[in-house]
């Protein structure tokens, strides 16, 4: 279950510019440097000169040494010097568990020596340890998050105290948390709860790591234009550390080409992350909102109710989803979703919806199961009791045959004929016509049909009522 901070201290944390992090898991965010430059957060300001600095020591002291040998005294003392633990109270990165990956001996070492032959070239600039995902495996921006986040720990120890303060997270307003130097404990993952500014966040690549090289280098016109010209179309055929291995002999120790690489890199400015548009704010964030309007604080059941049947439970999540939609302006979620090609992220939002509800009635939840004839949408069952919903968005060219066969097709595949379909629309009425049309149709003939769901996402006009558009059929 995700705790927000805002709601474990009711707080609202949005308006104070602060990042609303899941206290009992990671985030899947990251602190971006080049966010750092620009940083108006007084904490923050000349973070980024700071980060420089102390790689700039590392630079001096790889200059210095002779050898990549750990009895060189300067080499030993880079490699001591290059050590980074997960900041752990940020909760930023892709861990599912208490702590995340950081750099560890053998990944540190394999860094230190790369970068001594990248400065024995003829390169001393500490930027080449802010860009070393692009010639090291193994190495993603969660990494370099941990990796900048312990040098500017001060920093964000500072920021977190004058939050708290702002907040009135204090031992007199919560006498039953734990406090220290002014940092509240996070008892979900056993360490300090620390904050930080939406400013200097992005949100993580769906790849997790820079090991989609080909992204990185589709995305920066110098080393696509550097990659080019050295080869051109063999750079397809070439794996992932081979293209590594590649930037890193070719670009980054040639000191010329690394030069432009650098002033490339010094002259960029990211923009603040757009977190209407981000599609991990939209599915675990809108959520926090989601959760609250659809009222599961009365989603209890009790041990002298009947427990209800999975078709009795599809139906009433339907129609919880669907006033969310229709009369909580849940549309405006749907409706940011389908512009972005979003038909699995609202499929994922109508998941969330159910999972509280299932849990509380003793029913299991399955999101995208496949027994052979492709994914299902959302299974709840109990035991053999089971009933499923295919979900679709009106944009979708394939909304009739999903209707016709693909539910159909997993209910033959789940054994089932408990079959809901769940027509979203919107902004697409003929759609909309055709399919309740067909659906009136199957009904008046005696054909077996799925429910049918009609849930209009398209946009309101503020207080305006909704009309109940819901077509659900007899068991048919």
């Amino acid at each position: 279950m995700a705790v927000f901070i805002s709601e474990y201290f009711e707080l609202d944390l949005e308006a104070m510019g602060v990042f609303d992090a899941v206290m009992d898991t990671d985030s899947n965010y990251f602190i971006n440097v080049t966010r750092l430059k620009d940083a108006t957060t007084p904490e923050f300001i000349g973070t980024y000169d700071k980060i420089n600095e102390y790689f700039n020591q590392i630079a001096v002291l790889l200059d210095a040494a002779e050898s990549a040998d750990e009895n060189d005294k300067f080499y030993k003392s880079a490699i001591k010097k290059f050590s980074f633990s997960e900041v752990n109270g940020i909760n930023l990165g892709f861990s599912t568990t208490q702590h995340g990956a950081a750099f560890g001996p053998i990944l540190s070492n394999a860094v230190i020596s790369d970068a001594f032959k990248i400065i024995k070239a003829g390169t001393k600039n500490p930027e080449i340890f802010h860009l070393v995902g692009l010639f090291e495996d193994n190495v993603g921006p969660d990494r370099l998050s941990d990796m900048f986040a312990t040098i500017i720990k001060k920093n964000i120890y500072d920021y977190t105290r004058r939050i708290n303060q702002e907040a009135s997270i204090t031992p007199e307003n919560f006498p039953d948390e734990q406090f220290k130097d002014g940092i509240v404990f996070n008892s979900y993952k056993g360490c300090d709860l620390l904050f930080l500014p939406k400013e200097i966040l992005h949100e993580l690549p769906i790849a997790r790591c820079w090991d989609d090289i080909d992204r990185v280098v589709r995305e920066n016109e110098v080393i696509r234009k550097e990659i080019n010209e050295l080869v051109g179309e063999e750079w397809r055929k070439y794996s992932t550390s081979q293209k590594k291995a590649y930037i890193r002999e070719h670009i980054f120790e040639n000191p010329i080409r690394c030069q432009r690489i650098i002033e490339s890199y010094r002259d960029s400015h990211e923009k603040d992350c757009d977190w209407e548009a981000d599609q991990n704010y939209l599915a675990e964030y809108v959520f926090r909102d989601l959760r609250k309007k659809m009222g599961f604080g009365f989603l209890q059941h009790s041990d002298n109710q009947p427990e209800i049947t999975s078709r009795e439970a599809m139906l009433q999540v339907c129609d919880i989803f669907k006033n969310w939609v229709e009369n909580n302006r849940g549309w405006d979620n749907i409706q940011r979703a389908s512009k972005r090609n979003g038909e699995k992220l609202v499929q994922r939002l109508f998941h969330l919806s159910a999972v509280y509800f299932v849990k509380v009635n003793n029913l299991d939840l399955n999101f995208e199961s496949n027994l052979g004839r492709g994914p299902v949408d959302i299974k709840i069952s109990r035991g053999n009791d089971k009933s499923i919903c295919e979900i679709k968005l009106s944009s979708n060219e394939q909304y009739l045959h999903g209707y016709e066969v693909q539910i159909e097709e997993y209910g033959k595949a789940e054994c089932t004929d408990n079959l809901f379909y769940v027509f979203i629309d919107v902004g697409n009425p003929v759609r909309r016509d055709r399919i309740t049309k067909k659906h009136e149709e199957n009904i008046k003939a005696g054909k077996r049909c799925p429910e049918l769901i009609i849930i209009d996402a398209n946009e309101k006009n503020q207080q305006a009522s909704t009309e109940l558009l819901a077509v659900q059929s007899m068991a048919c």
